[in-house]
């Protein structure tokens, strides 16, 4: 009993320090490329937050599985470098004794992920899907910003505004250049403008004090005129362009329901996630195990190798099942079964040493 506590406060805080590491691993990776997008224009500001935290929370599963693995070798490489294990196993235990607490620790996670991999991350997913589908829909006033060079939602305009002022409305020095079908570039500058909504609600621009040229393609002449006001009319939004919605964002549900082979792909590795949990925290066990002579480093580098070996070949068998070369009843379990079965030869041959 008392083998049994220590093992799991052990586990228990172990990886509450190894999940808190990669989860800000994982958020500062989100959240360098949300913030190189939101810079570039291509996602607005108020929504940074939002998707870091649904990508985040999308990932969650495979955090999780990454947590137990990682917290039972580092505990077990621990005890073993320490002799803890060897006055354990003098007391008369076995490395099959550590199968119990370690079930214990595991099963909580199991259905953690499980929950995570068939409901929470396709429902994050989703909401990516739909934050995309605003980022797609934005209208020309809102694809503007200060600072910054900016193309319209057709192609045909390039829009920069310097100095804008909130308060009022206003936005300061305003540069424009546009195209025509026939190759006609037009230049606008103006010291001043704002954005203005019609009773159609249509929006503009409004320059004020500027100037137009005018350049005609292959000629060296352009016209240039002066103006007082000048209108712009924006392209709208489309509501109607929708992010096509991929297998990963569907519900469990829908992915039972449907005979597609991607569908059932995607239906394997969320079945499957669960399973390679269980069967990396089982083969963590022997993985652990140390000798003097090998070091430490030999099976943590070992470890690290397996787990990148068993991660490819999950996401090579699920693009074999979506392309229709592998049934779906041959995929989401012979991995697990057979990290086990790695686990149990392990087991066997620690014991005849």
């Amino acid at each position: 009993m008392l083998f049994q506590k220590a093992l799991l406060r052990e586990l228990r805080s172990t990886a509450g320090g190894v999940l808190a590491v990669l989860l800000t691993t994982l958020v500062t990776m989100i959240l360098i490329r949300a913030l190189g997008r939101a810079a570039s224009g291509r996602v607005d500001g108020e929504l940074v937050l939002p998707l870091i935290v649904f990508n985040t929370i999308s990932l969650m599963n495979t955090v999780l599985m990454l947590t137990v693995y990682i917290a039972i070798l580092m505990v077990l490489s621990r005890w073993w470098r320490d002799s803890e294990m060897v006055i354990w196993l003098s007391s008369g235990k076995s490395l099959t004794d550590f199968l119990k607490p370690i079930w214990r620790f595991i099963w909580p996670a199991m259905l953690i992920v499980t929950l995570l991999s068939t409901v929470v991350s396709p429902w994050a997913r989703q909401q990516i899907i739909s934050f995309e589908d605003q980022i797609q829909n934005r209208s020309d006033a809102q694809r503007v910003s200060p600072g910054q060079f900016r193309e319209s939602f057709s192609g045909q305009r390039v829009f920069f505004l310097e100095n804008p002022d909130d308060e009022n409305g206003r936005i300061g020095t305003v540069f424009v250049r546009s195209m025509d079908r026939s190759g006609q570039q037009v230049l606008m500058v103006s010291s001043t403008g704002r954005f203005e909504r019609d009773a159609q609600d249509q929006q503009w621009v409004i320059l004020e004090k500027g100037y137009r040229t005018d350049m005609r393609p292959g000629q060296l002449e352009a016209r240039t005129m002066g103006f007082d006001v000048y209108r712009i009319r924006l392209d709208p939004s489309t509501p109607g362009i929708k992010t096509q919605e991929s297998t990963r964002s569907m519900s469990t549900l829908d992915l039972i329901a449907k005979p597609e082979p991607t569908a059932k792909g995607e239906l394997a590795l969320r079945i499957g996630l669960p399973l390679l949990t269980l069967a990396l925290g089982v083969l963590a066990i022997p993985l652990s195990v140390s000798s003097v002579r090998s070091g430490r480093a030999v099976n943590l580098i070992v470890a690290l190798l397996i787990y990148l070996t068993a991660s490819n070949l999950f996401t090579t068998v699920k693009a074999a099942v979506s392309q229709g070369r592998l049934e779906f009843y041959l995929a989401w379990w012979p991995l697990p079964l057979g990290l086990v079965l790695l686990a149990a030869a392990m087991f066997w041959r620690n014991s005849r040493l």
